[in-house]
């Protein structure tokens, strides 16, 4: 209920600040993946390296930073068979080099209720570096829990970018070790829409992990963006 009562008190707060739709930025993209990895965990129960999940967003900016938009993704999450984000927020340039990203997502899980909770996030960008908090939003689902995650993204060459990343999950709301994740790979522009990657990505695995789904996995993807 509280997480529930933070996002309507923030997207009503971007509502009544938003501009005319005549400054906004309407986008879409939406693309296959052979697994879908949360913070380096497979997202689907089944302990196989090829799991097939269809994931698409729609994001509205504005040019005064303020932004809303969903992400969805197919998968096998207890009850549920999609997962949908939506999240809003500003971000703004501090100077040419460095901008302030802040907002809130919450995560639904149709079926699930139980599982639906939020977390509200900060987040650096300097040139190709990027460094987001996050904290768990909802009382006996995940309140208190913290997230970190390091990227780094380097162009290798016109197209070609190469992308490195590190996150450290830390848990509050249950009685969970620390998990640290990580992911390495490459992206390539097929056209200025049409993009094509290739991932590895997984997590620690600790004495209490009984199943494989923070095994390094090979993920490849294909999305196209509107």
């Amino acid at each position: 209920m509280k997480a529930n009562l933070v996002f309507s008190i923030l997207l009503g707060g971007l509502v009544a600040f938003l501009p005319t739709a005549s400054n906004a930025e309407l986008g879409f993209n939406i693309g296959v993946v052979s697994l879908y990895k949360d913070r380096g965990v497979d997202q689907d129960g089944r302990d196989e390296n090829v799991r097939p999940a269809v994931q698409g967003s729609v994001d509205y900016g504005f040019s005064n930073g303020i932004y809303v938009g969903a992400w969805g993704s197919s998968g096998r999450f207890g009850n549920a068979d999609v997962e949908v984000d939506l999240y809003g927020g500003y971000n703004f340039q501090i100077t040419d080099d460095l901008g302030l990203d802040v907002g809130y997502v919450h995560y639904v899980y149709p079926g699930e209720g139980s599982w639906n909770s939020g977390e509200a996030y900060v987040g650096l960008n300097y040139q190709g570096l990027s460094f987001k908090v996050l904290r768990g939003m909802k009382s006996d689902v995940n309140k208190g829990d913290m997230y970190y995650r390091l990227t780094y993204t380097h162009p290798i060459m016109e197209r070609l970018d190469f992308t490195v990343g590190l996150g450290y999950q830390k848990y509050h709301a249950y009685d969970l070790r620390a998990k640290t994740d990580y992911s390495v790979g490459l992206s390539y522009a097929i056209t200025k829409n049409v993009s094509l990657s290739g991932v590895i990505a997984g997590a620690n695995r600790r004495h209490d992990v009984e199943d494989g789904s923070r095994d390094a996995r090979f993920i490849v993807g294909l999305n196209v963006a509107f």
